[in-house]
């Protein structure tokens, strides 16, 4: 069994000694096997018997040592960049997920046009909280940040559960980016769906005579809160995908030079 070694003392000058994996061995000079004279410092192939004695003792080449130092140097550079890498795709995620946030609170997600009323602008998680009050709750009177409730919860959810392959390794968890897009989805649906509902009390059946046959597109508009985040739950979601897709492709290994002689 051979191991890796250092020459510690000069075996000329005196009772030679090495070190391997960090115990000392007499350097016994009948073991020497190299025609270059051993010295301190010296990085020796030291192989052992069945019994743990010395049996032979080799110098490593130069050639050897400068490849296994550049070896080194280029798989500390993979993972310096696999590190800044894993970093950098972490802070994308990060910045979108936190744009979205913005988006939800801060920006006019959908106009509402109301025939003799004006328009009301509402944010996404303003929308959260209508859809959480129920359709018994008459809109225009709900005044403020209605509170967002079981939607409120579900929407962070959705923004927390991108960062989830940062935490487990389960490959499945990087479909998770796709949640923030899904979420936006089923509010929409849930708009269409409850829309009649929320103003037949306001509306006294106006929505249906109004021009564009369904009312979600007669009387609501969508603002620049909703494009911006469609645009970014949608980068999370492909990103994710992506990452997916190339996690189910085996990685390459590298050819041995007797398979490259048998290619």
């Amino acid at each position: 069994m051979a191991k890796r070694g250092k020459v510690l003392r000069d075996p000329h000058l005196g009772p030679g000694l090495l070190l391997v994996e960090g115990k000392q061995y007499q350097f016994l000079e009948e073991l020497w096997r190299s025609d270059i004279p051993a010295k301190p410092g010296l990085v020796v192939n030291v192989d052992f018997d069945s019994g743990g004695n010395l049996n032979a003792i080799t110098a490593v080449p130069h050639a050897e040592l400068d490849q296994e130092r550049a070896e080194k140097l280029r798989g500390n550079r993979n993972e310096m960049f696999d590190n800044w890498t894993k970093s950098s795709a972490i802070l994308v995620r990060a910045t979108a997920a936190g744009g979205l946030l913005a988006c939800w609170f801060f920006l006019t997600a959908i106009s509402i046009h109301l025939p003799f009323l004006g328009n009301l602008d509402l944010t996404f998680w303003q929308v959260l909280g209508y859809l959480n009050r129920g359709n018994s709750l008459p809109l225009l009177e709900v005044q403020g940040n209605p509170d967002s409730g079981i939607f409120g919860f579900l929407a962070i959810l959705s923004l927390v559960a991108p960062f989830l392959p940062c935490f487990w390794k389960d490959r499945r968890l990087l479909l998770a980016g796709i949640l923030p897009l899904g979420f936006m989805v089923l509010i929409a649906c849930l708009i269409d769906a409850n829309i009649d509902g929320v103003f037949a009390s306001e509306m006294s059946g106006v929505s249906r005579s109004l021009p564009g046959g369904h009312p979600i597109f007669s009387m609501l508009s969508p603002g620049l809160g909703t494009y911006l985040s469609a645009s970014l739950a949608l980068y999370l979601s492909v990103s994710s995908t992506k990452k997916f897709l190339m996690s189910r492709q085996p990685r390459e290994q590298p050819l041995r030079c007797s398979q490259k002689l048998a290619a």
